[in-house]
C-alpha cells in the first residue's frame, strides 16, 4: 500500500506507528524533497540521502517479494518524478570492520556519490580524511560514522557525536548512502515503484498537491515543468487503475488520565469497565511501560502482557491487557479494543527521565578557544595576537614541547609554554581595533592594579545584591494540576528536551517560595513563547495575575491571539493594552486588572504605565528584551511580587553577562523544533538578476519572501526598483512613519499569505511570524548589527523547509574589514541555535559594561570578556566571604610532550585543545580529554602520553598541597605550598623546606610514574 499524507510531520509519525504494528511489514517513509524542482538551490544531502534511502528500500522489498509493503509519503512527494525503480538496483559502499581498504579509492567513490569534503564533519553529506582515520556523515544516517584503518585494512567502526566529535558507539558495518539523487533522462510517478499497490489518503492530500502543482508550475518553464512534474490528469488516469480504500477515524479517544485528580485510580477504574468486554493495549516508549507498569498491575489489579505487534492484540481474547512499545501521543478505541498512551497518564513528563542534564555547561567552551590572529591578554604581560605554535628547544631527548606564540607591540615576540595557556585568555575585539601592549608587560602593569579594585568594588555591590534577593520571600505558585495539565495538553508538538527543561525549572522556580528572575534565551521560533504560556498558566490557574510585555504592537497582537486561543474554555480572561487600545478598551482592561477579572494582560511598556493598577499581580514576562531600554525593564521588574521571565533569542551583553555571574537563573533552548533546519546564509553584493531569481524562486515553491532596508528613505527607490524587477509579484510596504494601525494590519494580513514580498525597515525583526516566508533579502546589510541581523534570519525559514538570508551591499560602497567580520560571523554561526554563539560574541565585541551601574562600557573592553569573567568571579567568591585560592604548581621535570602535527595537522585544532588542556581542574576532566582525543584522533604518540601525564602531576600536585617538583636523575624534591606542614612518614625527607625522596631513576617517563605515586600517597 502506498498512504500519502498531508505533510511530512503527519508522513513521519504514520510511519512510525504502522512500523511499530506491524514489525513483521517492510514499512518506508519518503519524504518531500526540501527544494523545488528547477531551484537553483539543490535539495539537503540530508533529505537526499533519505528519499534515496527510501526508494532503495522499497525495490529491494517488491524484488524479493519480502510480504506486505506500506509506503507513507506526502502530497507534495507525489506530484514530483523520480528515477525509475532500476535506477535503485545498485548496493551503497558498505564497509565492515576487517575489510580491506583503499583510501583513495573511497575517497574517489564518495566524491561521485556527492560527499564534500571538509575540516570539521557534523552535517551529511561531508567527509575527512585525517592520516589513518576518516569521519563521514552519510547522507541518510542519523549521525556520522569515524573510520579507523591501519596498513590497508579497518579497524573500527564508531558512530559520533557531530556536536561533541565524542564517539557514542561502535558499528560492525556501515553503508554509505548517495547524498545527491541517481542521474536519470526521464522522471516517473512513485506508483511505478510499486505496481499493483493500493493508495489511501489524509483528507487533505489532494488539495495539497494541487497547489503545489501549481505553484511548482508557475515557478518553472513549462517543458520544465512537464519533465519535472507529475500532472494532475497523468496522476488521476494512473490512479484509476487501483484501489483507494478509504481509511476511517477512530471511533473515540481514550480518557485524558493526567487531567483527573488521581490518573492512576481513574485509569484503574476505566480498565476493568474496558476489559470486562474488550482487549486493552497501553501504548508508549519502552521507558514510559517500565516506569507504568508495576504502578498500574498495584493500582488496577491486572497484569499485562508484553505484545510484539498488532496482529498479536486482534489475537487476543477479550478481558486481555497488554503492553505494545508505539510511538502513539494519544489513547483511541476502536471495535473490541482500547488503546491508552504513556501520554494519557504522565502528560508533559511522559518524556522527563529522558532529558538530559541542565544547561548550565552551556557556556562551556564559548570562550576558550584560541585561534591563531585572535586578540587576547596575558595575565602578566597584556595584550597581544596569537600568532602560532612554536616548538621549544630540548636538551633532554624528550623535545621541550610546544609554545604559543603571541605578538606584542613593536613587533615584540613571547613564546608562552602551552602548559601555561591558562593564563592566556581571549580579548574578543579585532586586532586592529586595539593597541597591543609593550613586550615587557610595564603598560599592561599601569592598568592592572585600578582595574582589579574597580572589579573588587562592583563583586562587593554585586555580592549584596545577591544577598538581598536571596532573603527575599513571596508566596509560592502551585496550580490546579488538572487545569494545568489540560492546559498543557493544549501545545500542538511533544516538547524539545530544552524547552522541557526549561518549562520544569520555571515551574520550580514559581513553587520555590522565592522570587523568580529567569532569562530563557533561544533562536526565534524555538518555542520560549510557549514556556511563557505554561508559566502564565501556572499563575492563572493559582489565581492570580500575569503581565506580558512586548516591544511593538504586531509582536502584541500575535501574542494575544495566541494567549487567547490557547486559554479559550478555561475561564482565564486574557486582554491588550497597547497604544492601538482605543480610550474605552484601555478603560475597560484598566479596571479589570485592578478588580482582578482580567487574570492576563498583554501589552507594550503601556503595562506598566501611569493609571495602571494590578488586583493581584505575580508574574511579568519580558519578550525580547533586547528591545526594551533599561529604564523601562527597571519599570517591570517591580511591577508585580517578583516573578520576572526574560525571554530573549540574542539578549544584550548586560543580561548575559548578569545570568553568566549567577545573578539571574538562565534556560538555554538549543534544540530545534523538529524538521527546523538551518538558515543558508550568504554574503554578496547586490544584483538584479540574482534578486530577481531568489524572490521568483520563492513564490514558485508557494512561499514569501522578506526584503529588509536599514532606512525608511531607502523603501521607496526600492520599491520602484522591485516593480520593475518582479512586476508580477504582490508588494506590501511596511515601516516606522506609517500609523501604528496601517503597520499592524500589512504584516498581520502578510503573515495569513497577502502578498508575495515585504519589504520593511528592522521593524519586523521582533515577533513577526510567518511560516510561509523562507526567503529575505537585506540591503545595505552592513548598516545592521549583528544580533539585528540574526533576529531577522529568524524570520525566515519557519514552517519546516529551508530558508534562506541573503545579505546584500551596495556594489560601489566600500565596507570596512569589521564590519565584514561581523557579516562574516552570521555566516559562520548559520547554524541551528546560533543565538546564543551570537549573543557571546556580541558580549565579546561590546563589553556587558558595570552589571550595577548604567555604563554599557565597561572594564571588560580593557581587559576582554574572559579575563574578566575569570576575574570578576573570583573577586565575587572573595566578597562573599569564600576562600580564593588559584595557585598552580611548577614542574621542572625535564620531560617535554606535545601534540605533534604529524597526529593532528591542524595548528588552530592544536592550538585550542592545548588551550582546554590548561583549563582542566580535575583528574576526571583530564582522563575524559584523554579518552576524546584517542577517540577522534587515533592511537595516542609517546609525546602526547608524556604530555598528559605532565597534566595529570600537575592536578595531582594542587591536590596534594604541593607547590613546586624538582626531579632529577638522583631525586625527586616537593616543596609544600604551606611550608608548615609537618612531612608525612615514609620516603619522604625533609631538607631545607623540601621534602625528598632519594633514589636513582635515570628514565624521565619512569620518573614522572614515581612522582605520581608520591602524591597519590600524599592525597590519601
Amino acid at each position: 500500500m502506498i498512504y500519502v499524507a498531508a505533510d511530512d510531520q503527519r508522513a513521519t509519525d504514520i510511519a512510525a506507528v504502522a512500523a511499530a504494528l506491524a514489525p513483521d511489514a517492510t514499512v518506508v517513509h519518503l519524504p518531500s524533497s526540501d527544494a523545488l524542482p528547477g531551484d537553483d538551490a539543490p535539495a539537503s544531502p540530508a533529505n537526499v540521502g533519505r528519499r534515496v534511502a527510501a526508494l532503495r528500500h522499497v525495490r529491494a522489498a517488491a524484488v524479493r517479494d519480502a510480504g506486505p509493503i506500506l509506503l507513507v509519503t506526502t502530497a507534495e512527494a507525489t506530484a514530483v518524478c523520480y528515477p525509475a525503480p532500476a535506477m535503485f538496483d545498485a548496493a551503497p559502499p558498505r564497509l565492515s570492520v576487517g575489510d580491506t581498504f583503499d583510501v583513495d579509492a573511497f575517497a574517489a567513490t564518495a566524491a561521485e556519490i556527492g560527499y564534500i569534503v571538509d575540516d570539521r564533519i557534523d552535517e551529511p553529506g561531508e567527509i575527512a580524511v585525517r592520516g589513518n582515520v576518516i569521519d563521514i556523515f552519510p547522507a541518510d544516517r542519523e549521525a556520522p560514522v569515524r573510520i579507523e584503518f591501519t596498513e590497508g585494512r579497518i579497524t573500527a567502526l564508531r558512530e559520533y557525536d557531530p556536536v561533541s566529535q565524542l564517539g557514542s558507539a561502535d558499528i560492525a558495518f556501515v553503508e554509505i548512502g548517495r547524498a545527491t539523487e541517481p542521474a536519470a533522462d526521464e522522471g516517473d510517478s512513485i506508483l511505478t515503484h510499486l505496481p499493483g499497490a493500493a493508495v489511501a489518503f489524509d483528507p487533505e492530500a489532494d488539495r495539497r498537491r494541487t497547489r503545489f502543482l501549481a505553484i511548482a508550475a508557475d515557478g518553472l518553464p513549462r517543458r520544465k515543468a512537464s519533465q519535472d512534474l507529475i500532472a494532475a490528469k497523468t496522476w488521476h488516469v494512473a490512479l484509476a487503475k487501483r484501489d483507494t480504500p478509504t481509511i476511517e477515524p477512530a471511533d473515540e479517544t481514550a480518557p485524558r488520565f493526567i487531567e483527573q485528580r488521581d490518573p492512576m485510580r481513574g485509569f484503574a477504574k476505566f480498565a476493568r469497565g474496558v476489559l470486562a468486554e474488550s482487549r486493552l493495549v497501553l501504548v508508549g516508549s519502552p521507558r514510559d511501560l517500565r516506569f507504568l507498569q508495576p504502578r498500574l498491575e498495584r493500582s488496577a489489579k491486572i497484569a499485562f502482557a508484553a505484545v510484539d505487534s498488532w496482529s498479536d492484540v486482534l489475537a487476543a481474547k477479550p478481558g486481555s491487557a497488554m503492553m505494545l512499545v508505539a510511538p502513539i501521543d494519544r489513547g483511541f478505541a476502536g471495535p473490541g479494543v482500547t488503546v491508552v498512551a504513556g501520554g494519557d497518564l504522565l502528560g508533559g513528563r511522559a518524556r522527563g527521565d529522558e532529558i538530559g542534564s541542565a544547561a548550565g555547561d552551556a557556556f562551556a567552551g564559548l570562550f576558550s578557544e584560541l585561534r591563531c590572529g585572535d586578540v587576547v591578554v596575558h595575565e602578566d604581560f597584556g595584550i597581544g595576537v596569537v600568532r602560532g605554535l612554536e616548538a621549544l628547544p630540548g636538551d633532554d631527548g624528550n623535545g621541550g614541547g610546544d609554545a604559543i606564540v603571541l605578538g606584542y607591540a613593536k613587533d615584540g615576540r613571547r613564546l608562552v609554554p602551552v602548559a601555561e595557556a591558562d593564563r592566556i585568555w581571549r580579548y574578543g575585539a579585532d586586532a586592529d581595533a586595539v593597541t597591543l601592549d609593550a613586550l615587557d608587560g610595564s603598560s599592561w602593569q599601569k592598568r592592572r592594579g585600578a582595574i582589579d579594585a574597580a572589579i573588587a568594588e562592583s563583586a562587593r555591590e554585586l555580592a549584596a545584591i545577591a544577598a538581598e534577593r536571596g532573603a527575599r520571600s513571596t508566596d509560592p505558585i502551585v496550580p490546579d494540576r488538572a487545569a494545568y495539565e489540560h492546559f498543557a495538553a493544549g501545545f500542538a508538538f511533544t516538547e524539545t528536551p530544552d524547552q522541557a527543561r526549561a518549562i520544569a525549572t520555571t515551574l520550580a522556580d514559581l513553587a520555590s517560595g522565592k522570587p523568580m528572575d529567569r532569562l530563557v534565551i533561544g533562536d526565534v521560533g524555538y518555542g520560549k513563547t510557549e514556556i511563557a504560556l505554561r508559566a502564565a498558566a501556572a499563575v492563572a490557574f493559582s489565581g492570580r495575575q500575569v503581565a506580558i510585555a512586548a516591544p511593538t504592537t504586531v509582536l502584541v497582537r500575535q501574542h494575544i491571539e495566541t494567549f487567547t486561543r490557547r486559554f479559550a474554555g478555561t475561564g482565564i480572561v486574557v486582554a491588550g493594552l497597547s497604544r492601538l487600545s482605543s480610550a474605552a478598551e484601555k478603560a475597560r482592561v484598566k479596571a479589570g486588572l485592578a478588580d482582578g477579572s482580567i487574570a492576563i494582560v498583554v501589552g507594550t511598556g503601556a503595562i506598566a504605565g501611569k493609571g495602571v493598577a494590578y488586583h493581584d499581580l505575580a508574574l511579568v514576562v519580558i519578550d525580547e528584551e533586547q528591545r526594551f531600554g533599561a529604564a523601562d525593564k527597571a519599570k517591570l521588574h517591580v511591577l508585580g511580587a517578583g516573578h520576572v521571565l526574560t525571554l530573549s533569542a540574542t539578549p544584550i551583553p548586560r543580561t548575559l553577562q548578569s545570568a553568566m555571574v549567577g545573578l539571574q537563573g538562565l534556560s538555554v533552548i538549543a534544540t530545534p523544533p523538529a524538521r527546523r533546519q538551518p538558515i543558508r546564509t550568504a554574503v554578496a553584493t547586490f544584483d538584479d538578476a540574482t534578486v530577481r531569481a531568489a524572490l521568483r524562486r520563492e513564490r514558485a515553491r508557494g512561499g514569501q519572501s522578506f526584503v529588509v532596508v536599514p532606512r525608511i528613505e531607502d523603501i521607496a527607490p526600492l520599491a520602484a526598483k522591485l516593480a520593475k524587477l518582479v512586476p508580477e509579484l504582490g508588494l506590501v510596504q511596511a515601516h516606522g512613519k506609517m500609523p501604528a494601525a496601517e503597520i499592524d494590519e500589512a504584516m498581520v494580513a502578510f503573515a495569513a499569505g497577502d502578498g508575495d514580498v515585504l519589504l520593511a525597515t528592522n521593524i519586523i525583526e521582533a515577533g513577526l511570524d510567518v511560516p510561509r516566508a523562507n526567503t529575505m533579502i537585506v540591503h545595505h546589510a552592513d548598516r545592521f548589527g549583528l544580533s539585528q541581523l540574526h533576529q531577522l534570519r529568524g524570520r525566515v525559514g519557519r514552517g519546516g523547509r529551508r530558508g534562506q538570508i541573503m545579505l546584500l551591499t551596495d556594489g560601489e560602497a566600500t565596507i570596512a574589514e569589521a564590519t565584514l567580520k561581523r557579516l562574516r560571523t552570521l555566516q559562520a554561526f548559520d547554524r541551528l541555535g546560533a543565538g546564543f554563539a551570537i549573543s557571546a560574541r556580541d558580549l565579546d565585541l561590546r563589553g556587558a559594561g558595570d552589571l550595577v551601574g548604567e555604563a554599557q562600557a565597561g572594564h571588560m573592553k580593557l581587559i576582554g570578556i574572559d579575563l574578566y569573567q575569570h576575574l570578576f568571579g573570583r573577586a565575587l567568591r572573595l566578597a562573599r566571604g569564600e576562600e580564593v585560592d588559584d595557585w598552580v604548581p611548577e614542574l621542572r621535570l625535564a620531560m617535554g610532550g606535545s601534540l605533534p602535527e604529524t597526529w593532528i595537522p591542524e595548528e588552530e585544532m592544536r592550538l585550542s585543545l592545548y588551550g582546554r588542556l590548561a583549563r582542566l581542574e580535575d583528574v576526571a576532566a583530564l582522563d575524559r580529554f584523554e579518552a576524546e582525543l584517542d577517540d577522534r584522533f587515533g592511537a595516542m604518540p609517546d609525546p602526547t602520553r608524556r604530555l598528559l601525564q605532565v597534566a595529570r602531576l600537575r592536578i595531582l600536585a594542587r591536590a596534594a598541597g604541593i607547590r613546586r617538583i624538582d626531579a632529577g636523575p638522583a631525586a625527586i624534591a616537593l616543596t609544600p605550598h604551606d611550608r608548615r606542614t609537618a612531612p608525612p612518614r615514609g620516603d619522604l625527607v625533609e631538607k631545607n623546606g623540601r621534602w625528598i625522596a632519594a633514589g636513582a631513576i635515570a628514565d624521565p617517563v619512569e620518573r614522572a610514574a614515581r612522582i605520581e605515586e608520591l602524591l597519590d600517597a600524599l592525597i590519601d
